[in-house]
């Protein structure tokens, strides 16, 4: 217990943004894929993000070309993707169903329960996502941002939305992951400085109550308890929950031992003398006494949340395994419900009062999927229905980006919901693809694509000799079951007809794997920890070796040795030797070789290095002295005219091979990278593709 004082702060309202009702739509052609490639999981904020501890700026002693051109290409991926929601009525009783939007930017969209249609979309500028989302005593919805960290009222009674600015104060948060609207003020919890802060919009009056936990960066969830004049926090990782008592200042940390190896609490609700948090990632939700602090009671649950309590007796609705279950708090008693949800499970539920017959009374309405499925279920009849809302196609921030064996298309993934998009360099047309999830790394080999993805560390193979559908798409491995969550590092080696894979791991102990995929045999021999305590984020070959790069961040814990530069054997993993670095790193990645040249080059934090095989010579130069992220911030590829070209930190450049003589091409807003058949470089910026113009200038010699 400690205490620590407060802070006030004052904000002046931005003004109402009144938009239109509109339903966007993806201007490109779609192709649907196998749902169960993207499964219905929780789409979340999490630690991959973490921003830089000081501003990123270039190296001030770097040349910079003024002259280099660009053209915005666009938007390439669309998703209609559900967040999370929050349940209401208007001023004339209608119910109503308050959606957050995936998108950049992000979108609330305001559904009529008993039509079932999408009355209004309000886009939440400033914001590529938000999760945290309340309706107050009032019936004002209120909406907490991501990226940066603003917030939102609507209005049901002007059905207006009022954007009060960025309430963030300290510099590393950039997100509001949950609030709580009570008693009019505002209660909200950040990502990624785990702060704390009560803003009254009435008067701008603002609270800043601190990380809530020592080096903790996320305050999960949050909610207040006006009996006890307390704030209850769920943070991560590892896990922790804390009562914040505001009179005194005192933390009370209650979360018992045997559960702080859990990765977040998620979800906090209180329902009368009742505490319930929600293990992340076990399907677990504990139920605690909130004033004495004691454990009463573990539940067996994979719904995100609880319901509020329901109007006819002391329980609350969940699901657990696709099916919907209440519980008795008081006498703990389960019981399993008749609702065919066709396996999807809670996101958001509560009760509602629907103008219809067949529901008279009180009816509970869950949010289901990502997909925007929900349903409803009386509580006096029984009458069940699944539901689906027609959801606007979004603009999704851009991610992981390569292009073809011809180049002459780019291959980008969308960040969080997911999607595929193909952008034809001569037609300047776009494909989607859909189905697939986050992409954390490509490769073309064999006449095929291979995609490493976020969770479940899948490793999926599309056939390119087959039209993009259903049929072209498997899943060759899923990691998860080794406690591995991305799959980071893909390398496809010819001499042996085999993958190499690296993982990044969130629930096991240890470091990431390697993974060795036969492609005749179909069978994978799997090195867990393969670098104690440390996540494989880079690969590639050269003359008979793999070599690899790691983060020093594995199942959210930093090791105490630097990230490591490493090779072995292609065909003897168990070989493995370190390559002592002159310099410290926490990453070393996008390793890059040319056949028949004993050079690697890659990039060490905010270092572009080349290292010499045979006479183990170093060289670097610095790029930026300040990195984000724990595993994804750089870029090299070669371009035509065999120079290396980079991204860092949304930094451009490009750099004489031998020299490494570095020219900076674009300053910000350029992150990962693809190159066409003419040379041309592609990058993104949030929604954007861009594209830089290759000049033939400052030609060096071709490297084989």
């Amino acid at each position: 217990m400690n205490k620590k004082a407060t802070r006030k702060r004052f904000f002046r309202s931005a003004g109402p943004i009144v938009l239109s009702s509109l339903l966007l739509v993806s201007p490109f052609p779609v192709l649907a894929v196998e749902t169960t490639l993207t499964e219905n999981v929780s789409i979340e904020l999490d630690d991959s993000q973490i921003p830089a501890e000081q501003p990123v700026k270039p190296a001030k002693k770097l040349n910079v070309d003024t002259n280099a051109t660009f053209t915005k290409i666009g938007p390439q991926v669309f998703n209609g993707t559900a967040l999370a929601a929050a349940f209401g009525k208007s001023p004339d009783n209608q119910p109503y169903m308050y959606v957050l939007q995936h998108g950049t930017p992000s979108a609330l969209s305001i559904i009529n329960l008993n039509s079932g249609k999408t009355e209004k979309i309000f886009t939440l500028e400033n914001s590529t996502s938000a999760w945290g989302i309340d309706v107050d005593e009032n019936q004002k919805v209120w909406v907490g941002g991501t990226s940066s960290g603003h917030l939102y009222e609507y209005d049901p009674q002007s059905q207006t939305l009022k954007d009060y600015g960025n309430l963030l104060e300290h510099s590393r948060d950039t997100a509001i992951l949950d609030l709580d609207a009570a008693g009019g003020k505002i209660y909200g919890s950040t990502a990624y400085e785990g702060t704390v802060f009560s803003y009254i919009p009435e008067t701008g009056e603002r609270i800043d109550f601190g990380q809530i936990s020592r080096g903790k960066q996320f305050a999960k969830s949050v909610v207040y308890d006006e009996e006890l004049q307390s704030i209850f926090i769920g943070i991560g990782s590892k896990a922790e929950i804390i009562r914040y008592n505001i009179p005194t200042k005192i933390r009370y940390r209650f979360l018992p031992w045997e559960y702080r190896n859990e990765k977040y609490i998620s979800d906090i609700q209180i329902v009368d003398q009742y505490l319930f948090a929600r293990l992340d990632p076990s399907n677990k939700i504990l139920v605690f006494d909130k004033k004495s602090l004691k454990l009463l009671d573990e539940i067996e649950a994979t719904s995100k949340t609880i319901s509020a309590k329901s109007p006819d007796g002391d329980r609350v609705f969940y699901t657990n395994n696709g099916e919907l279950y209440t519980y008795d708090y008081k006498s703990k008693e389960i019981e399993k419900i008749k609702a065919p949800l066709k396996s999807m499970d809670v996101i958001n539920l509560d009760f509602v009062e629907l103008n219809k017959k067949d529901y008279p009374g009180y009816t509970l309405v869950g949010l289901l999927s990502n997909n925007g499925d929900y349903f409803l279920y009386n509580l006096k009849t029984g009458k069940f229905s699944l539901e689906k809302i027609n959801l606007a196609q979004l603009p999704v921030t851009l991610y992981t980006m390569t292009e073809n064996p011809e180049k002459d298309k780019i291959i980008i993934n969308g960040f969080m919901s997911g999607g595929l998009a193909v952008y034809d360099i001569e037609t300047g047309k776009t494909t989607e693809v859909k189905g697939i999830s986050q992409i954390e790394s490509m490769v073309f080999f064999n006449n095929k694509l291979f995609l490493g993805t976020y969770p479940k560390a899948k490793l999926l193979e599309i056939d390119l000799s087959r039209t993009w559908n259903s049929s072209s798409f498997k899943e060759l491995q899923r990691y998860n079951e080794l406690g591995q969550e991305r799959t980071t590092a893909l390398l496809g080696v010819s001499e042996n007809n085999k993958l190499f894979v690296g993982t990044y791991p969130e629930t096991s102990t240890g470091g990431g794997l390697l993974s060795v995929y036969d492609l005749k045999t179909k069978k994978a021999v799997n090195y867990e920890n393969y670098i104690p305590d440390q996540s494989i984020i880079s690969l590639t070959n050269s003359n008979g070796f793999i070599y690899g790069g790691t983060t020093v961040f594995a199942n959210h814990k930093k090791s105490a040795e630097n990230a490591t530069f490493f090779r072995f054997p292609i065909n003897n993993p168990e070989q493995k030797e370190k390559i002592q670095l002159p310099f410290k790193a926490t990453m070393v990645n996008a390793l890059i070789t040319r056949k028949s040249n004993k050079v690697i080059w890659g990039m060490a934090d905010g270092k572009l290095f080349k290292y010499e095989i045979e006479s183990g010579n170093f060289d670097f130069i610095e790029i930026v002295p300040a990195i984000s992220g724990r595993f994804k911030n750089a870029k090299l590829l070669f371009g035509n005219d065999g120079n290396i070209y980079g991204t860092v930190e949304g930094i451009l450049f490009k750099a004489n091979p031998d020299t490494l003589d570095v020219t900076i091409l674009k300053k910000e807003g350029a992150h990962d990278l693809a190159i066409d058949k003419y040379g041309n470089l592609y990058f993104r910026h949030e929604a954007d593709m861009w594209k830089y113009h290759y000049q033939e200038s400052g030609v060096w010699p071709l490297l084989k």
